[in-house]
């Protein structure tokens, strides 16, 4: 993992700025235009995207949230997986637990239990902090 700031700081300073502005339009609830913005950002990102760590991960987070927020399940399992891919460490359960909501939402229980089970693993119950309760009783009520 490489942070852009250490090769090129203008261009990572452009897309922390955009990134900024995307946020804030989300939290306006101008969804749209934060799609927008994000995919920007995305765009602005040299190859390999997922490599620049942590603007990649902010952008593929940032994606997920809008998709999942809106209801667009399958997009925000698409960013989910990115963020997934692109963790810094092994012990990060936050993209584990945003996969198995997003499959918990689809209907597929197992593999939801799959990525809570991964999760639950390295942080128990603490990796569900500042979830919704719904996805913690679900992993425990199908744990052996």
């Amino acid at each position: 993992m490489k942070d852009l700031a250490d090769v090129n700081s203008t261009l990572a300073d452009e897309i922390m700025c955009v990134m900024a502005s995307g946020n804030e339009l989300d939290e306006q609830n101008k969804k749209e235009q934060a799609q927008a913005h994000y995919q920007k950002a995305w765009d602005l990102l040299p190859e390999p995207k997922l490599e620049w760590t942590p603007l990649s991960s902010w952008v593929t987070g940032s994606f997920f949230n809008l998709h999942f927020d809106n209801g667009d399940f399958e997009a925000a399992k698409h960013w989910a997986q990115k963020t997934l891919d692109g963790r810094e460490s092994d012990i990060d359960t936050g993209p584990l637990i945003n996969l198995g909501m997003v499959y918990f939402e689809l209907g597929d229980q197992a593999q939801a239990y799959k990525y809570f089970n991964e999760a639950y693993n390295f942080g128990k119950a603490r990796a569900f902090q500042e979830r919704p309760k719904k996805y913690l009783k679900f992993y425990l009520e199908k744990k052996p």
